[in-house]
């Protein structure tokens, strides 16, 4: 019997097709593998007429249109899964709409509950609440949906629309990370909305939604929710930036990048430029900066910027010298006389401007700048920069830890701060100085803590770096155990260090417990690196109340010398002195009592550098400045 034996090809061909075969067999647990590796465990598209045995715990809701609907008049709104899932990992994504800010309606995503019962509030909540500020907040409740424990929170401007659709995305791991995701309608955002770290409730357990109104009901949607495993796990380490400490949730109209950072020399100056900032003031060294993006310099929004700050803070814009006029938000901003330079060829500095946010625009309430050409700007060619520091605190100055001229330290009378306070002795000459550190620049309120137990008034006479500012009659507290606040006058305070004295001037003084310094505003518009001497005013106009009826400086700018000239209404005496622009006293001209009429003064400054200087006028009723610039 002759056996055909096949031939080497077909063998071969088979052994082939039996590899192939065993191949493709090899992936068939991989592609079953990977199709369960990101499994659904649970969804509900509502697309029926009752809630159904999903939903253990539904008051107030039901089925309408394929949605679950919710209207509830009152609180306890709640909607909450029959099962109990153990998932330690899990991602819970949901749809809704009805976001209305009336009522002081509230919106909660509830999940990590352990109970069925609708009191026992131990769980994670992710809420809502457009009433108070369009908080977002995610939080742990420990028995009180109303009063939780927050972990993140963010404010939502604008509020969420009533008529819109949004889409939540709660990813949670089993190392505690929890990372909150809004969709507005341009996807998620590639960077958490809200994140924290906790392990207090470590499963799925059960979830659903819960919404609260005090007043009156309004309709609520939910399309679908659904809850599924991760495809990865993620180990407990944040992905959200570290928020700043004053300045947070930038954003521009434009979308384009805007980010926080710290403003010092070698900081790139925009997001999107590779120049840098190569001289700050001082006192904004450390302060936090928005990066604006240089794109944006034509955009003439008149609400483009949005940021959230958290504590009230003296808010710097660094503007385009080249703007032939400002646009109108900048408009009531102080022009502080100081620069930012940059090592951009096109635009080598940038003027400082100024001004003090308080409430109500402290988080959650945003505060909005408009565009960089917002009318009526022009000329502006480079795009602003915003820097914010805290607001200074108030400071207290203890009058015992002064320096002391002529009176002492007494203790013998009660309700005085610190360890004492001070007596002034004699009625002319005694005085008390403080030395003060100022960080900030601005106008400073300088007040006094006193007591005077004579009917008599006891005046003081107040001066700063050697140069009077203000006079005060005390008027009696009727007992030396009761002490009184004066809130005295402002003064412009240059960073660096200052003296504040108060004087005896005739009837002694009264006892002094402290001076207290607050920041109230920016200064007026000053010369660049004004002192101290700044804050007086600055009146050229006929006033029948000041000895000084006019004064000017001829020729101004000047080569080598100018003449000032003044104008008395009557016999005062006269002290005139030019100083650098950091408060230095270069030249005395006049320290006389001089006659009423014109009079003119000769200053030689040929020995002075090119730049800005001040010359100060000051009589027994007056004081006043003006800038001479030296070609």
């Amino acid at each position: 019997m002759n056996l055909i034996r096949p031939s080497s090809s077909n063998h071969n061909l088979k052994v082939r097709a039996v590899g192939v075969l065993l191949f493709l067999l090899s992936f068939i647990p991989r592609i079953s593998s990977y199709a369960q590796t990101n499994p659904v465990l649970f969804r509900d598209d509502f697309n029926r007429s009752e809630l159904g045995d999903n939903w253990s715990i539904a008051n107030g809701w039901s089925i309408r249109s394929g949605y679950a609907y919710n209207s509830i008049d009152g609180s306890g709104g709640t909607l909450s899964t029959a099962e109990k899932f153990s998932a330690p990992s899990f991602i819970l994504e949901t749809t809704s709409k009805g976001y209305t800010v009336n009522y002081q309606r509230e919106f909660r995503i509830v999940f990590g509950q352990n109970s069925q019962d609708v009191d026992s509030a131990f769980a994670y909540v992710v809420s809502y609440t457009p009433y108070a500020g369009g908080q977002l907040t995610l939080s742990r409740a420990e028995g009180n949906f109303y009063y939780t424990q927050s972990l993140d929170e963010v404010s939502i401007y604008p509020d969420l629309e009533t008529s819109r659709w949004y889409k939540f995305k709660i990813a949670r791991y089993k190392s505690g990370l929890i990372q909150v995701y809004l969709d507005r309608g341009r996807g998620y955002p590639s960077i958490p909305t809200l994140e924290a770290i906790d392990t207090t409730y470590p499963q799925l357990g059960h979830f659903g939604w819960q919404i609260d109104t005090q007043t009156a009901a309004e309709d609520f949607f939910v399309d679908w929710i659904e809850a599924r495993q991760p495809d990865v796990e993620k180990p407990a380490e944040r992905e959200k930036p570290a928020q700043d400490d004053l300045v947070t949730q930038v954003s521009a109209a434009s979308n384009r990048s805007y980010s926080v950072a710290k403003l010092n020399p070698g900081e790139k100056s925009y997001s999107d430029q590779l120049f840098s900032i190569t001289s700050i003031p001082e006192y904004l060294k450390g302060a936090s900066f928005i990066q604006s993006s240089s794109a944006d310099k034509q955009d003439t929004s008149r609400t483009f910027l949005t940021m959230f700050l958290k504590k009230p803070v003296v808010l710097y814009v660094a503007y385009d010298p080249k703007a032939t006029r400002l646009p109108a938000w900048l408009s009531d901003w102080t022009k502080t006389g100081d620069i930012i330079e940059t090592d951009d060829p096109a635009n080598s500095y940038l003027n400082v401007y100024s001004k003090l946010v308080e409430f109500p625009y402290i988080y959650p309430d945003p505060f909005l700048l408009g565009g960089n050409l917002t009318p009526p700007a022009a000329g502006a060619q480079s795009n602003y920069l915003v820097i914010a520091v805290e607001k200074p605190a108030i400071a207290k100055y203890e009058a015992e830890f002064a320096t002391i001229k002529g009176g002492q330290v007494d203790i013998n009378h009660l309700g005085y701060s610190g360890t004492g306070f001070v007596n002034y002795i004699n009625p002319n000459d005694d005085y008390v100085e403080w030395t003060v550190k100022i960080q900030t620049p601005g106008l400073y309120n300088v007040g006094l803590n006193y007591s005077n137990g004579r009917e008599a008034n006891r005046a003081l006479h107040f001066s700063v770096d050697g140069v009077g500012f203000a006079t005060h009659a005390f008027t009696t507290t009727y007992s030396w155990d009761t002490w009184s606040f004066y809130g005295g006058n402002n003064i412009f305070l240059s960073q660096g260090t200052h003296t504040i004295r108060a004087s005896a001037i005739g009837q002694s003084g009264p006892n002094v417990d402290y001076l207290s310094l607050s920041y109230v505003s920016a200064a007026k518009e000053i010369s660049r690196g004004r002192s101290a001497i700044a804050g007086l005013s600055n009146n050229n106009t006929e006033n029948s109340n000041m000895a000084i009826k006019k004064h000017y400086a001829y020729p101004n700018p000047f080569a080598n010398s100018t003449t000032i000239t003044y104008t008395l209404s009557e016999d005062v005496p006269v002290h005139l002195a030019v100083y650098s622009l950091q408060g230095q006293q270069l030249k005395v001209l006049v320290n006389e009592k001089q006659k009423a009429g014109t009079h003119e003064v000769h200053f030689d400054g040929a020995s002075l550098a090119k730049g800005v200087y001040l010359y100060r006028l000051q009589t027994g009723k007056q004081n006043t400045f003006s800038k001479i610039v030296k070609q």
